[in-house]
C-alpha cells in the first residue's frame, strides 16, 4: 500500500513539475513576442480579485503605454471564472513607443496621365424665350 501511494505521489510531482516548465516555458515566449510586437494581453480574474477595476487599473499602469488605445472585455474563462481580458501597446524601455517590426509602405511616384485634347463641341444656341405668363387686354 505504501508503494502505491509513494507511485502516485512521485508521478503526480513529475507531471506538475512537466506542466510548470511548459508553462513557464510559455510565459516566456508570450514575453518574448509581446515586446517585440508591443502588444499585450491579460485576463485578471475576478474570483481572485474581488476589486477587479482596482487590479486592472494596477496592471495597466505596469504594462500599457497610456497615451495609446486599449481595449477591455468582460471574459468567462474555461474554468467558469468571470473576468476581463485588457490588450494594450507596450512602453518601450526609454519610455517611448515600440516599434513594431512593420515595413513601411512605399511612396510610389503617381504615373504621369497623358492630357487628351477636349472634343470640339458646338455652342448650344440660346434657349427662344418662353413665357407663361398670360397677357390680359386692358
Amino acid at each position: 500500500m505504501f508503494r502505491v501511494c509513494s507511485i502516485a505521489l512521485s508521478s503526480l510531482f513529475l507531471l506538475s513539475a512537466c506542466a510548470s516548465g511548459t508553462f513557464k516555458a510559455r510565459q516566456e515566449q508570450r514575453e518574448k513576442l509581446a515586446t517585440s510586437a508591443g502588444l499585450y494581453c491579460e485576463f485578471v480574474n475576478g474570483d481572485q480579485h474581488p476589486d477587479v477595476d482596482v487590479e486592472l487599473n494596477m496592471q495597466m499602469a505596469r504594462r500599457c503605454d497610456a497615451s495609446r488605445n486599449f481595449s477591455i472585455i468582460n471574459y468567462k474563462n474555461a474554468s467558469d471564472q468571470i473576468g476581463v481580458v485588457y490588450c494594450c501597446a507596450m512602453p518601450d524601455k526609454n519610455g517611448g513607443r515600440v516599434a513594431a517590426n512593420r515595413r513601411e509602405p512605399r511612396q510610389v511616384a503617381p504615373a504621369p496621365i497623358a492630357a487628351k485634347p477636349a472634343p470640339a463641341t458646338a455652342t448650344p444656341a440660346a434657349p427662344a424665350e418662353t413665357s407663361t405668363e398670360e397677357v390680359l387686354p386692358e
